[in-house]
């Protein structure tokens, strides 16, 4: 179990992931026996796989992939009822515990999966998913309360339950708070928020390989 970190401050995800994944990989005889580069090329990779698994779209999570829920309305009261750091231990032990046991041969291929696990995941990061998608999206998703405009831009249906359709969206990573999704709302939170949630969406899915790999 991940040493008292202290209350002062939150441990960086980044932080608590690079401690357990090290302190995991060092039991691990095979991984003491590659060679250095190889040893921090897997390392490396591991750390980036296990931050994005543990903080996907930027929020603090306490599921594993497939199941994700992100909180950012309520992330200050999450983040108290939540033991970050025990559960991050428990997410890396749980997505790499087999390779403490792994021979060298299967550590060596372990280490290729999770360099090009890793490398997609930067690769989908930073992909640019237009804003042409995130529409086509929102609108797939939520038919019953987005209409397109001639111009291709979404407005809220006069029938919709903007109450109710507001504390869906809270489930998109949506930086500040939806209270009118009015046109200028919907541009320049949702239609963003709908971005992010599907390179995340695409994220996920390489994450959850290296989960099953």
């Amino acid at each position: 179990m991940p040493a008292n970190l202290g209350s002062e401050l939150p441990p960086t995800t980044a932080k608590v992931v690079e401690r357990e994944v090290r302190s995991l990989l060092a039991l691990s005889p095979a991984y003491q026996k590659l060679p250095p580069e190889t040893q921090r090329e897997m390392a490396a990779g591991m750390i980036r796989i296990g931050e994005y698994l543990a903080e996907p779209e930027g929020f603090r999570t306490n599921r594993l992939p497939g199941a994700i829920t992100t909180m950012p309305a309520s992330y200050e009261h999450f983040l108290e009822e939540v033991n970050f750091p025990v559960f991050v231990a428990g997410l890396i032990r749980g997505v790499f515990d087999a390779i403490v046991n792994a021979s060298i041969k299967q550590m060596e291929a372990y280490g290729e999966l999770v360099k090009k696990a890793s490398e997609a995941l930067d690769k989908f990061r930073k992909c640019n998913l237009s804003d042409e998608h995130a529409r086509d999206w929102l609108a797939e998703k939520y038919p019953e309360s987005f209409d397109r405009e001639a111009s291709g831009k979404l407005r809220l249906r006069p029938d919709a339950d903007r109450s109710q359709l507001i504390a869906r969206l809270r489930l998109l990573p949506v930086e500040g708070s939806l209270r009118t999704l009015d046109p200028t709302e919907i541009e320049k939170k949702l239609v963003p928020a709908a971005r992010r949630r599907m390179a995340a969406s695409r994220q996920q899915l390489l994450a959850t390989m290296v989960l099953m790999g």
